[in-house]
């Protein structure tokens, strides 16, 4: 089996970035964190500057894309998203940067990683999740989704490798500490999934597709919390269905886990 590796380096609200690594392509998924901390990252796995070969952005939101410029600019690697992605980013960040457009529901080739990207409701100018196929290995990712829709059904359905929103508990949420408007936004079908919602999803696909290793992303600081998200998730799961899962969880704000294709994600200490 040839190598194809994902690594995360951070998943949440303070910044998102988790690289997916063949023999010889290298594409970041978002870069939500500074340039020097992402150089730092990539050289960890052993990625030098020049052996990026593209940013996937799934939308234009800081928290996933503030590092996208520099990297682009350091690194030669094209920043790939849709129109409307690749504009509103654009209209913040003041130095040029490499851009090739993919339309949701086109594919494009990076090396020798196909990239389909699919829609995903949040409350962005065009946001949308990637397939990515190699080597007879699909990983699907998504965050930022409010509601699950067909697309995201389709995009999961023949995944071998799923990293997945699982933002926030309802109960934590409404009874905790933000202020009403920002938990209507949350919760809203253009906010984020919950945890409930994330694993609904995950055990449909499970019980129509079989064995799925998943890493849960984007928690929230506030609403949510590693130990809960993987209860929770797995419990409701347990309720639906007895296909088994790998389920691991990309921590908020460092490197926490790592997948390689034929076997089970490493995961670091939740404490």
């Amino acid at each position: 089996m040839s190598l194809v590796r994902a690594y995360a380096f951070a998943s949440g609200s303070s910044g998102n970035a988790v690289l997916v690594q063949t023999e010889r392509t290298n594409v970041l998924i978002d870069a939500g964190l500074s340039v020097r901390t992402l150089a730092g990252h990539l050289k960890r796995c052993g990625v030098g500057m020049a052996d990026l070969d593209g940013i996937l952005l799934t939308h234009e939101h800081s928290d996933h894309s503030v590092g996208a410029g520099p990297l682009s600019r350091r690194t030669g690697a094209p920043i790939i998203a849709t129109v409307g992605t690749l504009t509103a980013y654009a209209e913040r960040e003041e130095l040029p940067f490499s851009a090739q457009e993919l339309a949701v529901g086109d594919a494009l080739t990076v090396g020798d990683i196909a990239v389909r990207a699919f829609s995903v409701p949040h409350d962005a100018a065009d946001p949308v999740g990637f397939v990515l196929e190699t080597s007879g290995q699909q990983i699907t990712y998504f965050t930022d989704a409010g509601s699950v829709t067909p697309e995201m059904r389709a995009a999961l359905r023949h995944a071998t490798f799923a990293i997945v929103e699982a933002n926030h508990d309802l109960d934590w949420l409404w009874k905790g500490s933000y202020t009403p408007e920002m938990k209507a936004r949350v919760a809203s079908p253009t906010g984020h999934l919950s945890n409930l919602d994330c694993a609904d999803l995950l055990a449909e696909r499970l019980e129509e597709g079989g064995s799925l290793c998943v890493w849960l992303a984007h928690l929230s600081r506030a609403n949510n919390s590693p130990a809960l998200a993987r209860r929770s998730v797995l419990e409701r799961i347990a309720q639906q269905t007895r296909t088994p899962v790998a389920l691991e969880i990309a921590l908020r704000d460092h490197p926490s886990v790592s997948w390689k294709a034929g076997s089970r994600a490493v995961q670091l200490s939740l404490l």
